[in-house]
Formats: structure tokens, sequence, C-alpha cells
């Protein structure tokens, strides 16, 4: 009997620790069309990362909206994908889904606009632009 209980006790105690580590890990996001934002700022961080599987360096900014102060993680695209240099204080316009709210205030970015031009990351319902990968690329940027 003391060996059933001290069974029980530990398969117990392993489902708890499994559905404690579950709950603290992030949930993945998606594209919500019906959460998109415009956000006109300025470029306060340049961040490129692994993510998504660590597939890719992935381009990701820190923008600061010229109209509230208010700071938003900008996730654009694999770096290989977007061909453009960003630097720190440059003038950025994101069109794109808020996903996450509180402490981090993330946006999947679907269109870019800077120096002029125009590049479309995610096309109108959210999908990336980059599947397929390198060879099925076109011409991203457009005036």
């Amino acid at each position: 009997m003391r060996l059933r209980n001290r069974v029980a006790i530990t398969v117990a105690g392993l489902a708890l620790c499994c559905v404690l580590i579950a709950s603290s890990q992030e949930p993945p996001h998606f594209y919500n069309v019906d959460r998109e934002v415009d956000i006109n700022g300025t470029v306060r961080e340049v961040i490129m990362e692994p993510r998504y599987q660590d597939k890719a360096a992935f381009l990701t900014v820190v923008l600061e909206d010229k109209k509230t102060g208010k700071r938003f993680t900008v996730e654009i695209s694999p770096a290989w994908f977007f061909e453009q240099d960003l630097h720190q204080g440059e003038a950025l316009r994101i069109t794109g889904s808020l996903v996450r709210e509180g402490r981090v205030n993330l946006v999947m970015a679907r269109q870019v606009r800077m120096r002029g031009e125009m590049m479309a990351v995610r096309d109108k319902h959210g999908f990336p632009n980059w599947r397929g990968g390198r060879a099925q690329q076109k011409k991203r940027w457009k005036r």
C-alpha cells in the first residue's frame, strides 16, 4: 500500500509539473487581419535573432510611435527576404497585426514603408510572402 501511494503521489507531482511548464510557455501567435494597426514611428532598435524553430535570422525592430511614444516590437521578415538595411533613428511606417499587448506590444508586419518605398512582407490575408523560399521570390519593393 505504501508503494502504491508513493507512485500515485509521484505521478500526480509529475502531472502538475507538466501542466505548470506548459502554461508558462508562450502560445504561438498568428496574423489576425481583424487586429491590424498602422504605426508611423522611429526605429529605436534593430534586432536580428533566430525565430520560428531557429531556421533563419529574423529581422525585428523596436518602433516608437510618433504620436503616442508607445513602443512596439515589430516582426518584419527573415533577414534574407527584406533586402534593406534598417538603422536606429530611421522613420518607418508599419501596417500589421497586433498580436499581444501588456508588457510587450508585438506586431507582425504586413507592409513596411520606408524611404518612399513600400514592401509587402505578407499578403492581405497575413500569409508570409517569403513562403516557398528564396527561389520563389520576385521583386518586392514598390514605389
